[in-house]
């Protein structure tokens, strides 16, 4: 049997960050070793996790309309959706790491993102998941 993809779902508003992620994993998405969901917010990606239930990990930023990145966290702690979540922040405040730590962040990354740092990091959360 074909080993599938493992599936990101990525939480960004910012169209750019998109791009970079497109770009920086393009080789890994030919291989089909990734596939990249994206989610504008944290309410889109509740709905993508509802209707996907093969999602192996979410990179999540905190500052988003609607519903942000720690709120997104809160909430699959009270889903009991157990599921590997890198913060990835502007804002590396202490007190972000805090939360996302309480509400079980399984990493936090500061912006400008490090594409290598966060390749072994979700390298690591992969083989976790499996």
């Amino acid at each position: 049997m074909e080993k599938r993809p493992a599936k990101i779902l990525v939480v960004d508003d910012e169209q750019l960050i998109v791009k970079l992620f497109k770009m920086y994993f393009i080789e890994k998405i030919k291989a089909k070793e990734y596939e990249l969901i994206f989610a504008r917010n944290g309410k889109e990606a509740i709905a993508r996790l509802q209707a996907d239930s093969e999602i192996d990990m979410i990179l999540t930023d905190i500052n988003m309309p609607e519903m942000d990145g720690l709120t997104l966290l809160a909430k699959l702690n009270e889903e009991k959706m157990n599921i590997k979540t890198v913060v990835i922040s502007a804002y590396g405040h202490v007190k972000n790491m805090k939360i996302a730590q309480k509400f079980g962040a399984f990493e936090f990354l500061n912006k400008p993102i490090d594409f290598k740092q966060l390749e072994g990091i979700i390298t690591r959360a992969l083989e976790e998941e499996r």
